[in-house]
């Protein structure tokens, strides 16, 4: 899964994830593409970005990779691959198009007062955002 942290001046955009969706307690999340099928990581995220939240990102900086062993939403125990990378707004307006779920622009001073999934937590702490 590609990990997209959307940077817009001093602001991050989060995500309120559906609960019916999200494998964590924690709701807020930064954006994440399954990488599914042929073409670069890129390609493959903004194909999930565009068709969950009608926007698609340019990569600024490839960061890290991270992993977590944990029951998903189905009840069975899944392991994830995050591959980090930070980014930019290319096209598109944010917004869900589930409407379970909500986008906000955040400041990144302000990252501590939201419940925070353990992924976007750990990368938060990496950029020392929170």
């Amino acid at each position: 899964m590609a990990i997209a942290i959307v940077r817009k001046n001093d602001s991050l955009l989060l995500r309120k994830t559906d609960p019916d969706r999200n494998p964590y307690q924690q709701p807020w999340a930064l954006f994440g593409g399954k990488i599914e099928g042929d073409g670069d990581i890129t390609t493959l995220l903004n194909k999930e970005l565009e068709e969950r939240w009608s926007f698609t990102v340019i990569i600024d900086e490839r960061l890290w990779w991270d992993e977590d062993i944990k029951l998903d939403h189905d009840g069975e125990e899944k392991r994830f691959v995050y591959i980090d990378a930070l980014c930019r707004v290319e096209s598109g307006e944010p917004s869900p198009l589930n409407p379970n779920e909500e986008l906000k622009w955040v400041k990144i001073s302000d990252l501590g007062n939201y419940e925070l999934n353990p992924p976007t937590q750990n990368v938060l702490n990496r950029l020392n955002y929170v």
